[in-house]
């Protein structure tokens, strides 16, 4: 019975901490909105049709259905692995400030949590109940499995060591308990009990694995592909589409009216998983657009239906823009690289927030790596690397896949100047 009603999306068995109760509309006295931010994992835009640049995209429903009621963003930009950008979005601050430059490996032999001296979104939302559904992946292998409660939030539910899909061990605020049955349809049955919860406002992080590895065939509820799928291409548009599927569910208990949604990619799609115009090269782990320019979309109270916005967004925006949202101003500590594009959500042809978008890649220290920084404006992107200085330059409005290095192809002074000009506007870090 559990592993049937796993694979339809909600658990049988409820949870004290997350009891089902209906929502409370906004109303005259002023109640603070409700916001949910769900983290796709390893889905670049290829994989969302509305972004019309992969060939043949998964089914996605209900993201275009959220689209529909907000707004798309088409440059957002994030990090190329999943650690750096979950702490740039919970801090507000670029990964030079936190440490976190690289994605956290549990045998590397180094041991790199975010530090519990950050201060997170959730701290810096008083009176929300904060909760944390899914995958957290910035502790290490001497974090406590109650990680994500000692950085502030208020309920944990995820796993241990999910390297299996279909068999795992449930984390409830520290809690162990083995389990069988598809696992993300128990955190989408945990998220969406946590939109009822009566305690509100609410934070609700929901951080679903999917479509991460290991790439599979999801139960068939979910998606719309058939046979035995053995391409990792296929498997993972299926494990995206069943994602839209199982997210489909939570919003169907949301109120819009009162709750602001963000949908955002954490980083773009691995490269087994792409097809042309994406290169393997050029995607997940890469400072290529392919690697870090991801979907996001946006819906909720006063933000108009059906809209774009064509300005720069960076994951850091978060927290300064969430805190906004919720009538709290700016935030009340650290964030130094949070800027809010709350007037993007009002308005997606206000003036931009932003005049350039910033992204550094690093190893843990006494690691090999790459060291690169990235930048760039509406036009120009700039890609150096840290070690050896050398760069490459693309106009991202001619070259959206990055095939043309200015540098090679049209070197000069014109080159040399734009080049000096995007490494000076880079930011400094005491």
């Amino acid at each position: 019975m559990l592993v049937l009603t796993l694979a339809a999306g909600f658990l049988a068995t409820g949870s004290p901490a997350l009891a089902s109760v209906a929502i409370r509309p906004v109303g005259d006295q002023g109640e603070r909105p409700n916001v949910v931010v769900v983290l796709m994992d390893d889905v670049g835009r290829d994989k969302v049709g509305l972004y019309g640049v992969g060939a043949t995209p998964p089914p996605t429903p209900n993201l275009d259905r959220l689209a529909a009621q907000g707004v798309l963003f088409e440059h957002a930009w994030v990090y190329q692995a999943c650690s750096p950008t979950r702490a740039a979005l919970l801090t507000g601050r670029y990964s030079d400030r936190t440490g976190m430059g690289n994605i956290i490996e549990s045998d590397d032999g180094v041991e790199t949590p975010l530090a519990l001296s950050e201060h997170l979104l959730p701290e810096d939302l008083p009176g929300y109940r904060s909760t944390l559904v899914g995958k957290w992946h910035l502790g290490d292998v001497s974090s406590p499995v109650d990680h994500p409660l000692l950085h502030g939030f208020d309920v944990f539910v995820g796993w241990e060591n999910v390297n299996d899909y279909f068999d795992w061990v449930e984390n409830v605020n520290g809690h162990l308990t083995p389990r069988s049955g598809y696992f993300p349809a128990a955190m989408g049955g945990y998220a969406h009990r946590a939109v009822q919860v009566d305690e509100q406002p609410f934070f609700l992080y929901y951080c679903p694995k999917l479509a991460h590895a290991p790439y599979h065939r999801p139960p068939s509820a979910l998606h719309s592909y058939v046979g035995q799928l053995q391409s990792p291409v296929v498997q993972h548009k299926a494990m995206v589409e069943s994602f839209d599927t199982i997210l489909g569910r939570v919003l169907d208990r949301v109120d819009l009216s009162n709750t602001y949604v963000f949908v955002v990619g954490d980083n773009g799609s691995p490269n087994i998983t792409v097809t042309s115009p994406f290169f393997p090269n050029k995607v997940k782990g890469s400072l290529f657009e392919g690697g870090i320019r991801v979907p996001l979309i946006v819906a909720g109270p006063g933000i108009p239906p059906g809209t774009r916005c064509g300005e720069l967004v960076q994951v850091t925006d978060f927290f300064a823009t969430i805190r906004e949202l919720c009538g709290f101003g700016p935030p009340s500590q650290g964030a130094e690289d949070s800027v809010s594009f709350a007037s993007l959500l009002r308005d997606p042809d206000a003036p931009a927030t932003r005049p350039y978008l910033f992204v550094h890649r690093f190893p843990h220290p006494g690691l090999p790596g790459q060291d690169q920084r990235a930048i760039r404006t509406n036009r120009w992107k700039l890609i150096e690397n840290v070690d050896s200085g050398n760069c490459k330059l693309f106009d991202l409005v001619a070259d959206p896949f990055e095939n043309d290095d200015l540098l090679v192809s049209r070197p000069g002074a014109d080159t040399d100047r734009l080049k000096a000009r995007l490494l000076q506007m880079m930011p400094l870090f005491p």
